[in-house]
């Protein structure tokens, strides 16, 4: 990504940010229900960013190779690990599924998380290099977008100022946000550091 493509992916990034609040009082709450289609737009933009910075050149294998396989794990929380395959019943917020403590492959969805963030937190301590991070430049306009997205998101998720109904679309639109700078991001990081 040239210095270029990134200003103006950050100009769009900024301008979704600030749009997302009135959109919020414009689409239909049912987009931003369980299994709708603002959430299934972030499982796909997940899956196929993570695929997108693991076929990129770069010298930073194992920063491809982390920050892919943390999206791989936040496509599967936003599938609830596999919850959202077993809706037992539909409210007025969407659909409503069984529990974790019902939900019987629970123990195995344990373990694999066990697993694969003992797997990620070994990939970090032992395998990134923390001063070869600190040599390129981070993409901090990116970060911010991020970071007001993540408040935007945290506002919504509560009900706070605008209730619960228009909250939950504010809370999905600006993790859709999140979830589409996060590659990006790691892109602009890896070219830099081909």
């Amino acid at each position: 990504m040239t210095t270029l493509q990134y200003r103006i992916y950050t100009g769009i990034a900024f301008v979704a940010v600030f749009l997302s609040v009135p959109l919020t009082f414009v689409l239909p709450v049912e987009w931003s229900f369980e299994n709708g289609f603002i959430e299934n737009a972030q499982v796909i933009i997940l899956i196929v960013g993570a695929i997108l910075i693991l076929n990129i050149h770069s010298s930073m294998k194992w920063f491809q190779r982390f920050f892919a396989a943390g999206l791989v794990l936040i496509a599967l929380r936003e599938l609830s690990w596999g919850r959202v395959f077993f809706p037992v019943a539909m409210e007025e917020l969407g659909p409503v599924f069984i529990s974790m403590a019902e939900y019987k492959y629970r123990v195995p969805v344990y373990i694999f998380l066990t697993v694969y963030i003992s797997a990620m937190i070994f990939m970090l301590i032992y395998l990134v290099p923390l001063r070869k991070i600190f040599q390129y430049n981070q993409p901090f306009a990116i970060f911010a977008a991020i970071i007001i997205a993540a408040i935007l998101s945290l506002i919504g998720d509560h009900g706070w100022l605008i209730g619960k109904e228009h909250g939950q679309i504010l809370e999905e639109l600006n993790e859709l946000i999140i979830y589409v700078n996060l590659p990006v991001s790691a892109l602009h990081y890896c070219g830099n550091a081909v």
